[in-house]
């Protein structure tokens, strides 16, 4: 990579964030990159975008996938972008689950408030999700790249 390249990267990473701080009306204190699982109630989804944090507030955006192929063969209807917002005071629960009992969750087969965190030995060797339960009995299943600090800053939020 040149110097260019990486330089313009930064200033459209700079860009990008200072237009979400002006459109969000806060400063982004943390930010990585997960993929949407999906919620209870609805069905599994696999969607890769931003996870960050403004505030009080967490967001979620999806990015469309450019899959020329799919482009090509496909009659799917166009891009919806998906977008979560949700204030951490309306947050039950944060905890590491297991996948299968993430998309069980989401299936419906288990109530969200009966779901058990993994244990070190299960999140070495299995892919553990993120879940958020809310106040409201609804959950949000994330993969979440750096889930560790992300709960971390999240509980920085949620002062009593």
């Amino acid at each position: 990579m040149n110097g260019k390249s990486s330089m313009s990267s930064s200033v459209e990473s700079e860009n990008f964030w200072a237009e979400k701080e002006k459109e969000k009306g806060g400063k982004v204190r943390f930010f990585t990159f997960a993929t949407f699982i999906g919620n209870t109630g609805g069905r599994p989804a696999t969607l890769g975008g931003l996870l960050y944090l403004i505030d009080e507030r967490l967001y979620f955006e999806d990015f469309e996938k450019d899959n020329w192929f799919a482009k090509i063969v496909s009659s799917k209807k166009n891009y919806e972008k998906i977008e979560l917002e949700i204030d951490s005071k309306d947050i039950e629960e944060i905890k590491t689950i297991s996948k299968s009992t993430a998309l069980n969750c989401i299936a419906g087969i288990i109530k969200d408030e009966d779901t058990k965190p993994v244990s070190i030995v299960t999140k070495a060797l299995f892919q553990s999700i993120v879940q958020i339960r809310m106040k409201n009995s609804i959950s949000y299943f994330l993969d979440i790249m750096r889930d560790k600090e992300f709960v971390a800053a999240l509980k920085l939020d949620r002062k009593p």
